[in-house]
This record gives structure tokens, C-alpha cells and sequence, in this order.
């Protein structure tokens, strides 16, 4: 017979940032070499497009508000173990703000230090959005600048 101890599932150990021990180092590796072929604007360009296809594979479902596209979104980015966005609109700019918290860092790559992947951000935020019923192909994700330490905060809106 079964004892209560063996039909408990196994916890669940929280990631350390930058992914699972096995990755951490190709990860290190990859943004390294990545960095050394393309800079700036062409290595962003090219995360975006990561985040396109991040969406493309893990559709968010429609939803019917703000408060469960949230849901819904978190729900995703926690089973990747990318953190946690909050939704904000913001009528009098006319645009919605994304704040994402807990993004996986690689070290210290990126600018600001551990911003490394941001970019992706961009790509999977307009994948996303464009999912939904009513999507307008003219409203982008874009990162805005400053912000407080490890919070990503990205302006979704016309560009």
C-alpha cells in the first residue's frame, strides 16, 4: 500500500538564473559568439525574431481582458521559467505597459548587466499581442530605457 510520502509529487527546486547547470555554459558560449558576429542593432534584430518564434510555438490563448491575458501570459513565462509580466494600460499615452520581472540572466551579459536576452522580450510581447482578437499589425513592443534594476519595462503601442 501506498504511503501518503510516495504519492507526493517531488518539489519543485526554483531555476538559478541563466537555466539548468547542463545549458548555463552553451548559453554563455552562444551569446558570446553571437555577440562577436553581431552587434547592436542586427544581434536585437535577430533576439526579436527569437521571441517571434518563442510565440509562435506557445500560443497565448485569446482572452477577454487585460487581467487574463496577464493570467495567461504568466502562466507560459512560468512554465518556461522566464519570470512574471503585470499589464498596464495606460489610456492617456494610449499604449499598454508591460513590466516583466525575474527574466533569466547569463551573467552579466547585456547593458544594463544581466539584460542580455531583453530583446527577445520585443519579439515574444508582439507575437503574443498579435494573437488576439482585434490584433493591430501597427502596435510594436518596444523597451523602454531606465527603470528599476531587474525589471524590464516595454511600451506596446504604435511606434
Amino acid at each position: 500500500m501506498d504511503t501518503l510520502q510516495d504519492t507526493q509529487p517531488a518539489p519543485v527546486r526554483p531555476q538559478s538564473s541563466g537555466g539548468s547547470p547542463q545549458w548555463r555554459w552553451f548559453l554563455r558560449a552562444l551569446i558570446d559568439e553571437i555577440d562577436t558576429f553581431a552587434e547592436g542593432e542586427s544581434r536585437d534584430a535577430m533576439l526579436r525574431g527569437v521571441g517571434t518564434r518563442m510565440a509562435q510555438m506557445l500560443p497565448v490563448p485569446q482572452a477577454s481582458s487585460i487581467e487574463t491575458l496577464e493570467m495567461e501570459m504568466n502562466d507560459l513565462l512560468g512554465a518556461m521559467g522566464w519570470g512574471s509580466v503585470k499589464l498596464e494600460l495606460n489610456e492617456a499615452e494610449r499604449c499598454l505597459m508591460l513590466k516583466h520581472y525575474g527574466l533569466p540572466r547569463i551573467g552579466a551579459a547585456g547593458d544594463p548587466p544581466g539584460s542580455w536576452l531583453a530583446p527577445i522580450l520585443e519579439g515574444l510581447y508582439e507575437g503574443w499581442m498579435s494573437q488576439q482578437p482585434g490584433a493591430d499589425d501597427s502596435l510594436s513592443a518596444m523597451i523602454q530605457p531606465g527603470g528599476d534594476p531587474g525589471v524590464i519595462t516595454l511600451r506596446y503601442a504604435r511606434a
